[in-house]
């Protein structure tokens, strides 16, 4: 089992925060063309789940899995979208996601005060070496 990357998204799809581990194969576009195409999945998954529901309560798309990979999803009350890739067997994932949008929001609340209270703006490898620590702690990450 693996983890491949990581994309954090802001509700219009802005990749916030992107990073990854043991990605084999590159996808040949630019970045921001990649974020905009995982972005547009994920949304039109949860379009789709939503036209085929059979009754009205709020269904929510969790996971997207091949062969290959698995890319699980986590939307905050706040419209932060997480998305994580990992080998399809990889377990503790939602977990996971819940403890890197934790380390997000702390991150996040920690620079606004250091702005509004210091003159140095924070550390920009601060979050990237959080949810490093995070990914490469949990036991799916080999």
């Amino acid at each position: 089992m693996t983890i491949y990357n990581v994309y954090i998204f802001d509700r219009e799809g802005q990749c916030l925060y992107y990073d990854e581990w043991f990605r084999t194969k590159q996808s040949g576009l630019a970045p921001i063309q990649e974020y905009k195409l995982v972005f547009g999945m994920m949304l039109s998954m949860k379009s789709f789940v939503d036209r085929l529901a059979t009754n009205d309560s709020n269904q929510t798309v969790n996971y997207y899995k091949t062969s290959a990979y698995k890319m699980t999803f986590l939307e905050s009350a706040t419209s932060i979208k997480i998305m994580l890739n990992t080998d399809p067997n990889a377990t503790g994932i939602r977990d996971l996601l819940h403890k890197i949008y934790q380390t997000w929001t702390e991150t996040a609340n920690s620079a606004a005060k250091l702005e509004l209270f210091a003159s140095n703006p924070p550390n920009e490898n601060f979050l990237k070496n959080r949810v490093r620590d995070i990914v490469m702690k949990h036991p799916a990450y080999v």
